[in-house]
């Protein structure tokens, strides 16, 4: 295994140094070098310390470290492997942010947001992470790769802005707002930096899934003045807020799914602070359109629009929550490229 060489580190600088007048994006050189370092020492880690702990896997502690140690560097070999592998101009990749500092943090462009005439952002939620990025990366190849087929005269740039720390797990840490209003800043950021990188109008998408649509929602609705034209949600748990129009974009921009069988809708609201005084506090657990984080944005009362998804599989039957992880594909796709390409369902 190897980091990146040279030559890429000095290209993926040469691509994102230009992208965006804001000092977060002229660092990106720096994030090149990031990469390749930190790919190099994680790489030798890997070599010297694998064997050891190999030898000594009787040791559970052992064990678990070896996997600790392994899981970065898988992370980092899938962002390695996209600028080995890309097949044109058109699906180049863009490093726009590394660290693997803490749980790590990404944000990775399929196709030039500087030049795209669309611009999708797609904000992951619960459990993402550096180690398991290659699976989100993917979900970006995957929508851009549609978009594309879907109207081939106009470019989509599709985006994977892991820029926050996200909630790891669904009953502890995604139940609380807080890694969301963490997030507001770097995203607001990070979406007006494609606007005055353009210099000039792009038709900007957030797309956010699970967790990552109240990051969105939240986003959207504290900063009425960002350039963006469309949201897509799917998996939403809620977005901060009870209707479409308090993202401050049209609401018949505002698009959500979820499949019938993703155990996100069993997510109950909050029954509030003095809940256990107070019956009435729980009423909204038993209405049908409340969820975790304000009104479900599939719901009639959220006001927004709606796309087709299949019901997805049920849940257990291949991993916990397996609809959840299931709107890249079929219909729901070829929708969510519609809608990121500026038309309609």
């Amino acid at each position: 295994m190897t980091g990146l060489t040279d030559s890429t580190a000095s290209a993926v600088g040469r691509q994102a140094a230009g992208f965006d007048p804001n000092p977060h994006h002229r660092r990106a050189q720096e994030y090149a070098d990031q990469i390749a370092d930190a790919l190099k020492e994680a790489t030798e880690a890997d070599e010297k310390w694998a064997p050891k702990l190999r030898t000594l896997k009787a040791d559970d502690d052992l064990t678990v470290s070896g996997r600790e140690l392994q899981k970065p560097l898988d992370g980092m070999n899938a962002i390695q492997s996209r600028f080995d592998n890309y097949l044109d101009e058109s699906t180049r990749p863009y490093l726009l942010w590394f660290d693997d500092k803490k749980l790590g943090h990404v944000v990775m462009s399929v196709g030039n947001p500087d030049t795209a005439d669309n611009v999708v952002t797609y904000v992951p939620g619960t459990g993402s992470k550096l180690s398991s990025i290659d699976g989100d990366i993917s979900r970006a190849e995957l929508l851009q790769d549609q978009a594309t087929t879907t109207d081939p005269t106009h470019s989509t740039a599709s985006v994977m802005w892991l820029g926050y720390d996200a909630p790891q797990s669904l009953l502890g840490d995604a139940t609380d707002a807080t890694w969301a209003d963490h997030a507001r800043g770097p995203l607001s950021g990070f979406l007006n930096g494609i606007d005055t990188a353009h210099g000039g109008h792009v038709n900007s998408t957030v797309l956010g899934h699970s967790y990552g649509t109240l990051v969105a929602g939240e986003t959207m609705r504290d900063h009425p003045d960002l350039p963006v034209d469309n949201a897509i949600l799917v998996g939403s748990p809620g977005v901060g807020v009870s209707h479409a129009k308090d993202l401050n974009i049209p609401a018949d921009h505002v698009w959500a799914a979820t499949a019938k069988n993703d155990l996100v809708n069993m997510a109950p609201p909050p029954a509030g602070q003095w809940a256990p005084l107070n019956p009435m506090a729980y009423r909204r657990l038993f209405d049908d359109h409340s969820v975790m984080y304000g009104n479900d944005p599939t719901s009639d009362e959220f006001g927004g629009r709606t796309f087709g998804v299949a019901d997805g599989k049920f849940p257990l039957t291949d991993g916990l929550m397996p609809a959840h992880s299931q709107y890249w594909e079929g219909d729901s796709l070829a929708d969510m490229a519609k809608i990121a390409t500026g038309g309609t369902t």
